[in-house]
């Protein structure tokens, strides 16, 4: 086992730390497929870091290659419980390889570590994983990126990540409290997702009801009842500017909540750039558009946009609007494959728009049910930094 310049040796509260590549329980740490070829739409999937957010592979858009290459690359051949790392953009965001991921492959920007058996038995993979979430490995594995978007981490870097280990009895108590947290936040997540869709169902039974009675709702272009702001450039250290949120139309797409409550990029900029939160986040990809509302101060990235309502009233039904008729929202897309929003074809862009007195109601049961996801969300971060705290924050040993 190697360990690192930073631990030297079982430190007084017996805690090691060693390279990452030399844990013990750390079978191999490898890159994916150098070279794919043309995607082939019979073939092997192939995840690369664009597929990889909020802990999970998304499965929409996947690149596939033939399964002559992925035979040439059977070390990054997919097992259960193999640990992605983005290397590229988002660095350092992870992913474990479930059933329906076995015998997949990894592209180049993604790294795969793997275990033995006798690591998964002992709980390494876990306490790996939650390791290269925490504050510390995020900084150094950042180390010369800059935040930037498509920085890059070489694999060695990776390899040599320092990871402390404590004692035996010690990490056994920490694993567990691992253990509740992650089947806690496994809960919130699906209560935050409930929620979604019981308002979801509310918004359809309100708007279907109206319809039965023979009337019509009253309709508006979007910029007349809104105001509708496109996105910006992720941008560098600027003279006057502050290190800002910056979301990205791929985590707006691939969120798992209707609530973007982080992301993975800053930018800089004056703080009036920042959109509040409660405004609605809207991106494109071919035959979809998804609408998120952002939970905290964020600023939109290039390719989408953002939807600043007058009142929670708005907000509630606009979100449900946009959702409930996203595909129709694909014509407001533009650019190559319609990946981008374009501002002037959405602003004229018309929406079912009833009188306040009907937003306001239909607001009364929808806006409780969001403050719901959001409070099963918040409860999920303060869970992630109890973790953290145990992870990190060794006992002071009196000599």
């Amino acid at each position: 086992m190697k360990r690192t310049e930073e631990a030297g040796a079982f430190d007084a509260s017996g805690w090691i730390t060693c390279e990452l590549a030399e844990v013990p329980g750390v079978e191999f740490v490898s890159y994916g497929v150098v070279r794919p070829g043309k995607h082939d739409p019979g073939g092997v999937p192939m995840i690369r870091a664009r597929d990889i957010a909020d802990g999970v592979v998304a499965t929409s858009e996947l690149a596939r290659i033939n399964p002559d290459v992925h035979r040439q690359n059977r070390r990054t051949s997919l097992r259960v419980d193999d640990l992605l790392v983005v290397l590229v953009g988002r660095i350092g965001d992870t992913a474990v390889a479930g059933p329906d991921h076995s015998d997949w492959n990894v592209a180049r920007s993604v790294a795969v570590i793997r275990f033995t058996l006798a690591g998964l038995a002992h709980g390494i993979d876990i306490w790996v994983r939650w390791w290269l979430g925490t504050p510390r490995a995020r900084d150094l594995l950042r180390v010369g990126s800059a935040g930037a978007e498509h920085a890059t981490l070489p694999l060695a870097d990776l390899k040599q990540l320092p990871v402390p280990l404590p004692p035996h009895h010690l990490r056994e108590r920490i694993l567990h409290t691992i253990d509740l947290a992650q089947r806690k936040m496994t809960l919130n997540t699906k209560i935050a997702g409930r929620a979604t869709e019981l308002a979801d169902a509310y918004f359809s039974r309100f708007a279907q009801g109206h319809v039965r009675d023979n009337s019509h709702w009253p309709r508006a272009a979007a910029a007349d009842v809104a105001q509708v702001i496109g996105g910006a450039p992720q941008a560098g250290a600027l003279d006057g500017g502050l290190a800002l949120a910056w979301a990205s139309p791929r985590e707006v797409l691939n969120s798992r909540t209707v609530h973007l409550d982080r992301t993975a990029g800053i930018t800089w900029a004056p703080r009036e750039t920042a959109c509040a939160p409660g405004t609605l986040l809207v991106a494109p990809r071919p035959g979809e558009v998804r609408t998120v509302v952002a939970a905290i101060p964020v600023v939109p990235g290039r390719g989408m946009l953002a939807i600043r309502t007058g009142s929670e009233a708005d907000q509630m039904w606009m979100l449900h609007e946009l959702r409930a008729r996203s595909e129709e929202l694909v014509a407001t897309a533009q650019g190559e494959q319609a990946r981008a929003m374009s501002r002037r074809a959405f602003s004229k862009f018309h929406l079912s728009w009833p009188p306040e007195e009907a937003r306001e109601r239909f607001a009364r049961i929808a806006a409780p049910l969001h403050a719901r996801a959001l409070a099963a969300l918040r409860e999920n971060h303060a869970l992630q930094e109890l973790v953290v705290s145990e992870m990190t924050e060794r006992p002071t040993v009196k000599r």
